[in-house]
C-alpha cells in the first residue's frame, strides 16, 4: 500500500463523528490495525529500501571508482590509439613500399630461378664439353703416345738398317757417277764402305746410335774417330775419312763435324750429303785430266765447280739465316702471348702446334729429281704469290731497282 492510502485512511478515521466512533469502534479499531499493519509493513519496506539504497550507494561508489579506472584506461587507450594511428600513418607508405619490394623480390626470385636453371643447363653443357674434351684429349694423348712409340720403333729400325741403307746409297752413287766401289779389301779389318778415286781408297764408315737417347752419341763418335786410325795408317788410304751418321743426329753433333788428328782428318756427314761429297771427291779425278782439256773446257769446268761450291755454301748460309730468324720469331711470338691473361691462348696454341704437321717433298731412293717439274712448280708458286701480293711483278722490281740506283747516284 502506498503512503497516501495510509494517510487517507487516517484522515477517514479522524474525521468520523463521536457516535460513529462509539457504535462502530470495532470497525475503527480494525481500520487502525490495518493502518498499523500497513505502517509496519511500510516501515519494513523503508528499512529494506534504506538497506538497498545503502547497498546501491556502496555499489555506486565502487562503480564510480571502477568508472574512473576505466576512464583512465580509456584515456590511455585513446592515447595509444592516437600513437598507433600516427604509426599507421607513418607505416602506410612503408607498407606500400614493402608491397613493391615484395613484388620486386618475387620477380628477382623468378629471375634467379630462371638464371639458376640456365646456369644449371650451361654447367651441364660445360661438364659434357669437359668430358668430351677429356675424352678427345685422352684419345689424342693415346694416339700421340702410339705415334711416338711407332716413331721410336721406326727410328730404331732406321738406325738398325742405317749401315745397309748407307751401303746401298753409296753403291748407287758409285753407279751413277762412275766411281769404283771396293768389294775386296786387301788390308785387315775392312771398313763398311770403301771407294777408290785416283788410286786412293776413301773410307765411308756408317755409325748410328745404339738407343733413342742421343746425349752420349757425341762421346761415342769421338771414340769411333780414334778407331779410324787403323785405316788411316795405310799409305793408299786417303787421310780424309768419313763417318756417315743418321740425319737426326747431325743436330746433336753440329758443334763439331770435323775432327783433326795428327795424320788424318775425319768428317761427319749425313746420308743426304753422300752424293755431293762423293761428287766433290770425283772432281779430283777430273782435275788430273785437266791438262788434256781445252782452255775453254777447263774454264767451264772450274766455273761449274766453283758455282756448285758457292751454291752449296750459300744454301747452308741461307738455311742458317732462316733458322736464326725463325728462332727470333718464335721468341717474339712466345713473348706476345706470355701475359697471364693470354695463358689460355698460349696453351691452346701449344696444343694446336702439337697437332700441326708440315709435310715436305719426299725423295725416293733410285729416283732423280725432275728439274722440269720443279721449275713448273716454282712458276706456280710465284704466280700464287703475285696473285696474293706477296711478291711484286718483275717489271715492278726492275723499276724499283732503277729508282734505287737513281737515288744512289
Amino acid at each position: 500500500m502506498e503512503f497516501i492510502d495510509i494517510q487517507n485512511k487516517l484522515k477517514n478515521v479522524i474525521n468520523q463523528s463521536i457516535f460513529y466512533r462509539i457504535f462502530y469502534w470495532n470497525s475503527i479499531t480494525s481500520k487502525i490495525g490495518e493502518i498499523i499493519g500497513e505502517i509496519q509493513k511500510t516501515a519494513e519496506d523503508v528499512k529494506k529500501d534504506a538497506n538497498h539504497y545503502q547497498q546501491l550507494k556502496e555499489d555506486f561508489s565502487e562503480i564510480k571508482i571502477n568508472w574512473k579506472s576505466e576512464e583512465k584506461i580509456n584515456n590511455q587507450l585513446k592515447n595509444d590509439i592516437k600513437i598507433l594511428q600516427n604509426k599507421v600513418d607513418l607505416l602506410s607508405p612503408l607498407e606500400i613500399k614493402n608491397i613493391e619490394l615484395v613484388n620486386e623480390l618475387n620477380e628477382m626470385k623468378a629471375q634467379k630461378n630462371a638464371k639458376d636453371t640456365e646456369h644449371a643447363t650451361k654447367m651441364a653443357r660445360l661438364e659434357q664439353w669437359e668430358n668430351n674434351q677429356n675424352e678427345r684429349f685422352q684419345i689424342y694423348k693415346e694416339e700421340k703416345e702410339r705415334k711416338l712409340s711407332e716413331k721410336i720403333e721406326k727410328l730404331k729400325r732406321t738406325w738398325q738398317d742405317h749401315e745397309d741403307n748407307v751401303n746401298k746409297e753409296i753403291k748407287l752413287i758409285c753407279q751413277d757417277e762412275a766411281i769404283s766401289f771396293i768389294e775386296e779389301w786387301h788390308h785387315d779389318k775392312k771398313p763398311d764402305n770403301v771407294i777408290k778415286i785416283c788410286n786412293e781408297y776413301i773410307v765411308f764408315d756408317a755409325k748410328s746410335p745404339r738407343n733413342e737417347e742421343l746425349n752420349n752419341f757425341p762421346t761415342y763418335i769421338k771414340s769411333q774417330v780414334s778407331n779410324l786410325s787403323k785405316y788411316a795408317n795405310h799409305k793408299d788410304v786417303k787421310k780424309h775419312l768419313f763417318l756417315v751418321v743418321p740425319n737426326n743426329t747431325i743436330e746433336v753433333l753440329q758443334k763439331q763435324l770435323t775432327y783433326n788428328d795428327s795424320n788424318y782428318c775425319v768428317h761427319i756427314i749425313s746420308p743426304q750429303s753422300l752424293r755431293i761429297t762423293m761428287w766433290s771427291l770425283k772432281q779430283i779425278e777430273l782435275y788430273e785430266f785437266a791438262e788434256k782439256l781445252s782452255p775453254e773446257d777447263r774454264e767451264n769446268l772450274a766455273r761449274v765447280y766453283a758455282g756448285s761450291q758457292n751454291y752449296i755454301k750459300r744454301i747452308v748460309q741461307i738455311n742458317n739465316d732462316v733458322n736464326e730468324m725463325g728462332l727470333d720469331l718464335i721468341a717474339q711470338n712466345m713473348q706476345l702471348i706470355s701475359k697471364e691473361s693470354l695463358k689460355g691462348i698460349q696453351d691452346n696454341a701449344l696444343e694446336m702446334e702439337q697437332m700441326d704437321i708440315i709435310n715436305v717433298s719426299k725423295q725416293n731412293r733410285g729416283k732423280t729429281i725432275d728439274v722440269k717439274e720443279e721449275s713448273q712448280r716454282q712458276e706456280h708458286i710465284r704466280f700464287k704469290a703475285q696473285q696474293q701480293s706477296i711478291i711484286s711483278q718483275p717489271n715492278q722490281n726492275k723499276s724499283k731497282a732503277s729508282d734505287i740506283e737513281q737515288d744512289k747516284t
